[in-house]
């Protein structure tokens, strides 16, 4: 019943530096702005599983990224890799994160999904 022994499915940047595994955002335990309620676009209070963008969805927008990208349905735009905004607003990120593709959600909140490099954003990679 619990998240707390599973891996993340998203990692989201405060603009504090902190950075939140999913479970704790989607399901609206420490985000303020919902009120202690999961998002409405989470699934059992986590991020969705991303998906393949088409062009033939009514959902697909260019800013999401190019077909056959993968996407987090609850996404509203890709934002290049993370490492491209090292350095915006004093924020430094963990290097190990920079190569990450970064997403804006419905939510604004900003976020990486482990394993899915902007440099292939087709599948997702984990090491080890």
């Amino acid at each position: 019943m619990s998240n707390v022994n599973t891996l993340p499915k998203a990692l989201f940047l405060s603009p504090d530096g902190k950075i939140y595994p999913d479970n704790l955002i989607c399901s609206g335990t420490i985000s303020g702005e919902l009120d202690g309620q999961p998002c409405p676009y989470s699934q059992n209070g986590r991020l969705p599983d991303p998906i393949s963008l088409d062009r033939t969805d009514s959902n697909y927008s260019l800013d999401k990224g190019n077909p056959g990208d993968l996407c987090p349905p609850c996404a509203k735009q890709q934002l290049a890799n993370l490492g491209h905004w090292q350095g915006h607003d004093r924020q430094n990120f963990p290097e190990e994160l920079l190569p990450l593709r970064l997403f804006k959600c419905r939510r604004w909140l900003w976020l990486v999904i482990p394993g899915l490099h902007d440099a292939e954003p087709t599948k997702i990679t984990i090491d080890g």
